[in-house]
This record gives C-alpha cells, structure tokens and sequence, in this order.
C-alpha cells in the first residue's frame, strides 16, 4: 500500500524546546529557528551538572577575601552541583551572546558565599575565570570583573594545559604578521569578527570556543541548531524507510494501518520516540543525540 505521510518532526522538536523554556520561566521567540538558537544558546551558557576533576594553573590566585567562595565552587564542581547561582545573571536573558564563551570558550564564575534574593549569588568583584571539558574544570585565573579579552588567559591555558585546546591550534603558520592586543580582540568581537591568538611566537590558535557568527551568535550555538534540524528530518526519512515493519508491528497487535499515517514526533527523558495518532502506534527513535 502506498502510504500518505503526515508529520512534521521539526515543529514537534520545537514545540518540546519551547515547553523547555516555559517551564523554566523563558518566553521563547515566535519564530522556529529563533526558539532553537535560544534553547541551544541557553545550554550553551549553562555548564552541565556532572562532576568533574579540578586542575589549577600554576599562576592561579585568589584573594584571601574569595577564598571560602573559591571552596564552595571547587566542592560543587566536583560532585557535579549547578553552578547557575555563579553564572551571569544574564543568563536569564535568552538573546544575550556570551562573547567571551563563544570565542575563548571561557565561563567566569562569582565567588560569593551569599545567596540573593533572585536565586544568584551577590557579585563579587574579581571573578573566577575557568574553562570545563566533559572531565576536568580549568581554573585559569581569579581576575577582575571585566577581562573578557585579557589574552593572558589564553597564554595560561597554552602553558598548562596545551593539549585541552590542540585541536584549535593552526598548523603551518609561522606567526602573526602583525600582533593582536587586547584592545584588537575587544574591536573585533563588536563587530563579530573572529581573530587569532598568538601566546607565544610561531604558536597560533583560532577560537577555543568556535568563534562568533556575523550575526554575533556562537557559531557553536547556530551549528548545534541546524545539526538537530537535520537529525528531525532525518528521523522521518527513518519512519519512511521502517513502514513495512511499522506495518508488520501494527498487524502483531492485531491492526491494520489505514492508508494516512500521521505521526507526532515525542520526547520522554533522554528518549525521543514517533507516535502515529490514528493507530497509537510507537516507534522508538533511540536516545537523543
């Protein structure tokens, strides 16, 4: 039988990111594509829960005023506690670009030891400046609020941990001709354009953090977005592609598929799954990317 196919995978996802965003207090944009972009803009920003080991750079300092602050940090990112109470208080913002996250791939955390009354820890002047991969936490430095473009970071990284950030190294370039300062970064970032660094001579990185789009977005942020817009699609080639054993279950059940399908695409969890309405039928997708 030659089945008429009714689904639409990328509205579902999106209508799923929205709920997200409302039940955490969000009001997501109209547009499809502007509710992606802030749901991963927003993960993006947010650093996941699951512990991690501390490394600390041998330059690392932290005023004896931060110490206890510094301690509740390091105890929370090690048994992988939420550190949104840390972060910027303009996470709250869904529009906000982190340029500082977005091209160095750096957070910088407060230290203080008391909770306000929005659920943020008060401010503190200097910050913690810190970088996470999925097993360690990089301390870098505990600065002044406001280097978001101090290359010092990047140099502290390239002596002490080079390895984390090889990948972005660019191969077969012997130096800049000309040297970035930091005001050069700050410039560059408002008007989104992306720039090298050189921590030392003849070692040359791009953007630890995937670098900012024209539009000022992560790039990291904008390819996340159109990689799950290709993953729905690709689920309903899936569905397709599966209909004679989508038939073959439907008749195990004792059910026959009449000629229109009209599957929803669902999310429960880490699983994502296709229910066709007219039959309650569920096809599982497997967990989500």
């Amino acid at each position: 039988m030659e089945y008429e196919f009714e689904m639409d995978f990328y509205s579902d996802w999106i209508s799923h990111l929205r709920n997200f965003l409302n039940q955490f207090g969000y009001i997501p944009a109209t547009e499809e594509k502007d509710v992606s972009l802030q749901y991963f803009n927003l993960v993006r920003r947010l650093v996941r829960p699951i512990p991690r080991k501390i490394l600390i750079a041998k330059e690392f300092k932290c005023p004896a005023s931060l110490q206890l602050g510094l301690e509740i940090v390091k105890e929370k990112i090690e048994k992988g506690i939420d550190l949104r109470p840390h972060l910027s208080r303009r996470i709250s913002d869904l529009n906000y670009d982190d340029d500082l996250l977005n091209d160095w791939d750096i957070y910088h955390l407060h230290l203080s030891t008391a909770l306000d009354t929005d659920g943020f820890m008060k401010r503190t002047g200097p910050v913690l400046f810190v970088r996470f991969d999925e097993d360690n936490a990089y301390f870098i430095n505990v600065l002044g609020h406001g280097n978001w473009t101090n290359q010092e970071m990047i140099r502290i990284i390239h002596r002490n941990w080079p390895k984390s950030i090889e990948r972005f190294r660019i191969q077969g370039l012997v130096g800049l001709e000309k040297p970035v300062t930091d005001e050069d970064i700050k410039s560059f970032r408002s008007a989104h354009v992306n720039s090298f660094i050189e921590p030392e001579p003849g070692v040359i990185y791009g953007p630890p953090g995937m670098g900012l789009t024209t539009g000022g977005i992560g790039f990291e942020v904008v390819r996340a977005s159109e990689v799950y817009a290709m993953i729905m699609r690709d689920y309903e080639t899936i569905i397709k592609e599966n209909i004679d054993e989508i038939e073959k279950k439907a008749k195990d059940e004792g059910r026959e598929l009449g000629k229109r399908l009209s599957f929803i695409l669902k999310v429960e969890e880490t699983n994502v799954f296709a229910y066709e309405e007219n039959h309650s039928i569920r096809v599982d997708l497997g967990e989500i990317p």
